[in-house]
């Protein structure tokens, strides 16, 4: 039979078994025990009935990928949630999931919520990053847990796709879940005013059924985005993609002080924003210090 893995906690795995329509304790054997090999939510696995409340998870079919932070494969959109205060934005660790979203080609969904903790004076600011995301092709969505406004338009993002709902701690991802999942009923977490970052409070991923198709991943928060675990120095360049719009002189331009860089021309006559190529350095200079610490 085929089932999907929905949560995984621990040595605690559950499957959903397609052809039972129930949610069983699921069991490694054979080939996987053998192998090794690590499960995780969103697995496409081949299982046999054991008894009443247990499977035996035989084979884990091919995954499309494998996100390691937040762990989960076969994700289709990954929905960024990010806050406008309280935590306050952060375009780094925007950019980093970004460059996370691309290197796996997951479509991304940025969401900006707690819109309705913007103030007056904010919608300047709010437009400036606004203007740079749309200009690159990403166009994020202001949410609010609170009014319910940009809600309907989350909910035709992620209809009919697994999507990972990922972002700092305290941006309002469990809220916005327990609205768009009737039920889901997910604890939420006060943010701390004083360090204004939120407290850990789902401690697994567990996909969880979306009324209107597909399913939807509620993942730990996290306070930084491990982006030189998984991304070698050489491909960062390519994950912000409109760099992949200008050529250079040479073929592995990191974009600093390389001659005939076009990536840097384009930034001086204003055709990338100054803000994501900073981004980028930052995210650049990690992926160095990690290379020096192999």
């Amino acid at each position: 039979m085929e089932g999907l893995v929905i949560a995984r906690s621990g040595h605690r795995t559950e499957v959903l078994v397609r052809e039972l329509g129930t949610v069983l304790l699921g069991v490694p054997r054979g080939k996987i025990l053998k192998a090794g090999e690590r499960i995780y939510a969103g697995d496409q696995v081949e299982v046999k009935l054991v008894d009443k409340e247990t499977v035996a998870i035989e084979t884990i079919k091919e995954r499309r990928n494998l996100i390691p932070q937040p762990p989960i494969a076969n994700a289709e959109r990954l929905v960024i949630v990010m806050s406008w205060r309280q935590p306050p934005f952060s375009n780094k660790v925007l950019d980093g999931l970004l460059a996370q979203a691309e290197f796996f080609d997951i479509q991304p969904v940025v969401v900006l919520n707690k819109s309705d903790r913007m103030r007056r004076r904010d919608e300047r600011n709010l437009r400036y990053w606004l203007d740079i995301y749309e200009g690159i092709g990403y166009r994020p969505l202001l949410t609010s847990a609170v009014t319910g406004c940009g809600l309907d338009r989350l909910e035709e993002a992620i209809r009919g796709y697994l999507a990972v709902f990922a972002g700092p701690s305290g941006t309002g991802k469990s809220s916005l879940l327990n609205l768009l999942i009737p039920g889901a009923r997910l604890k939420t977490g006060e943010v701390s005013e004083k360090l204004e970052r939120g407290r850990h409070v789902t401690t697994e991923v567990r996909l969880l059924p979306n009324p209107k198709g597909g399913w939807v991943a509620d993942t730990p928060g996290f306070q930084k985005v491990d982006l030189p675990r998984w991304v070698a120095t050489e491909t960062l360049p390519y994950l912000f993609k409109e760099f992949r719009d200008y050529r250079c002189e040479y073929n592995n331009c990191l974009h600093r002080s390389e001659p005939n860089c076009g990536v840097r021309q384009a930034l001086e006559e204003g055709r990338i924003a100054r803000s994501r190529y900073e981004s980028y350095l930052f995210w650049l200079q990690e992926s160095l210090k990690q290379d020096e610490e192999v």
